[in-house]
């Protein structure tokens, strides 16, 4: 129970500081796009690709970091 808290509690702490660099990289950013045939508009953003790319290298370091210093 102890060692899956301490895995969230890294994960967590390693996924904010990863999410600050990748935001730093790449910019967040919103696009208005105009539908062809309709008056709709839709806002496009690169959020999830934010999100997923600093869960995923937190999840790598956290996975690292566990193997290292409990092996």
């Amino acid at each position: 129970m102890e060692t899956a808290a301490s895995f969230i509690l890294i994960l967590s702490v390693y996924f904010l500081g990863c999410l600050a660099l990748v935001q730093g990289v790449v910019r967040p950013n919103r696009k208005l796009v105009l539908e062809a045939n309709h008056k709709k508009a839709q806002w496009v953003t690169n959020y999830p690709k934010i999100i997923s790319l600093s869960f995923g290298i937190s999840l790598l370091t956290t996975l690292i970091a566990y193997y290292l210093f409990l092996s």
